[in-house]
């Protein structure tokens, strides 16, 4: 086909266009991805300076308050509920009561084991008293003796001699002298015979066997009065602790059971407590004074906390209030909780003091508890991320005023939670490396996304500016990645 001169022209002209066109979106592409790829290759350094502060090293738990003289109140002798002397809400005293249940069958108790015990000590007195019996006995040689004979005489002879008497009192024998002649002889006197002497004995016989039958009989009479005592004290309920009234769980004609322990105590005590760690009974005292909180740690973190460290409580459902405690006991039982997947964890419990104004505490509210194992006022510090390593011998990297880099050695103390003690290797106002990220503008590559399909982009609408040579165009956008130029 023949071409016009004119028409030949305006051709030339377009084509030595695509062909600038071409060249200059090449030499643009070439010159921003050069660039693009010194910038990513570029790192930037971030350094830390070594500064003095505190360190802190804390470990954290969950946990609920309750006070020591919280303490929930039962009859300890069951009945049917006769009065409530108390409401919810009243401030009582330790020893005030606060109800009562019928007396009746435990006076009746008291009364039997009075009886038996009166019965038991008779049986005692008679038991020790014995048994006594008298007899009559003729004391040894009491017997009577006779004694002197008839007088004799004789003409002749003035000497008589009488026998002396038998044993049996009869009269002596004759004078041995013979009558004198002409003599006359008298009768002799009759001996006396005098009564044997006797005595009374009197004999008392103690069974020890029974004796002590009748002390064990005492003794259970006297245990089992002091049983039944106790019972009929026990329809009286009353305070074991100062504090107010929080709950009653019954009213007057109610039936209620008795309890061998009566009042509980704490939660920590051997009474019943809800799940929340709150005291329950008939009646509940709640007290705020000495509030403490008793928190759950992981097992790693329970090995760190030890007697009267300090800490911080943040109560939950008031973020703003802080208080101080101190560490009382930490546990050596585990408490298992539920963990993800089923898993339990493990940890162990620690109780805490509460200081400071602790009135208007309530017992059961949910805490967070902060509690300090490490502390140094006043000494050089680093992030923990300036350090490479574990243990008390860590590496970082100096980065000196001008630039140049140098790996020491760094003793460190304390090991906060963001940052950690430096004991030597560093001074104060070194600046130590960070860890890098590469790029200027925080992309990963360096570059902007799209920057490469961009500059396809102005290629196409660089052809189509020519106002005809849309090819062109968009094979320039497609040197860039993009050829919508050719369609525009």
């Amino acid at each position: 086909m023949k071409v016009l001169p004119r028409r030949r022209g305006a051709v030339l002209l377009n084509s030595a266009l695509g062909v600038a066109l071409v060249g200059a979106a090449a030499l643009a592409y070439t010159t921003l991805d050069s660039g693009t790829e010194k910038t990513a290759g570029k790192t930037q350094v971030r350094t830390a300076t070594v500064a003095k502060g505190t360190v802190l090293a804390t470990v954290s738990g969950t946990g609920t308050l309750a006070s020591p003289t919280d303490a929930g109140q039962d009859f300890t002798t069951g009945g049917r509920l006769t009065a409530v002397k108390v409401a919810v809400g009243d401030a009582v005293t330790k020893g005030q009561v606060l109800a009562t249940v019928d007396t009746t069958a435990a006076q009746q108790q008291v009364d039997a084991a009075q009886s038996a015990l009166t019965t038991a000590n008779a049986n005692l007195t008679k038991a020790q008293a014995g048994v006594t019996t008298t007899t009559t006995q003729q004391i040894p040689g009491s017997s009577g003796n006779g004694s002197g004979g008839n007088a004799g005489s004789g003409s002749n002879n003035s000497n008589n001699s009488g026998g002396s008497g038998n044993s049996n009192g009869s009269a002596g024998g004759s004078g041995g002298g013979e009558r004198g002649a002409g003599a006359s002889s008298a009768p002799a006197p009759q001996a006396t015979v005098p009564a044997p002497q006797t005595t009374t004995i009197t004999t008392t016989k103690v069974d020890e066997a029974a004796v002590a039958q009748a002390q064990q009989q005492v003794a259970t009479a006297q245990t089992t009065l002091a049983n039944a005592q106790a019972a009929l004290a026990g329809t009286t309920l009353t305070a074991s602790v100062d504090g107010t009234v929080a709950s009653i769980a019954g009213k007057v004609g109610d039936t209620m059971g008795g309890s061998a322990g009566g009042s509980t105590g704490t939660a920590k005590s051997t009474g019943s407590t809800t799940g929340s760690g709150a005291p329950s009974g008939f009646i509940v005292l709640t007290n705020p004074a000495g509030m403490q909180v008793t928190a759950n740690f992981s097992e790693l973190d329970s090995l760190k906390l030890k007697k009267g460290e300090s800490a911080t409580v943040a109560l939950n459902a008031q973020s703003d209030t802080k208080l101080n405690a101190t560490v009382l006991s930490v546990s050596s039982l585990p408490v298992s909780s539920g963990g993800s997947g089923g898993a339990a964890a493990v940890q162990y419990a620690a109780t805490l003091q509460i200081t400071g104004d602790t009135s208007k505490l309530r017992t059961g509210l949910s805490a967070t508890v902060s509690v300090v194992t490490g502390e140094a006022d006043n000494a050089l510090s680093l992030p923990t991320a300036a350090l490479a390593g574990t243990g008390a011998s860590r590496t970082a990297t100096l980065v000196h005023p001008d630039g140049a880099a140098e790996r020491v050695t760094v003793e460190v103390g304390v090991e906060g939670d963001t940052t950690v003690q430096v004991v030597s290797g560093l001074k104060e106002g070194d600046k130590v490396e960070l860890a890098t990220t590469s790029g200027t503008n925080g992309f990963p590559n360096g570059s902007f996304p799209g920057l490469n399909g961009g500059q396809g982009g102005q290629g196409g609408r660089a052809g189509a500016g020519t106002g005809g040579v849309a090819g062109v165009g968009a094979a320039a956008g497609g040197a860039g990645g993009g050829g919508r130029g050719g369609n525009r």
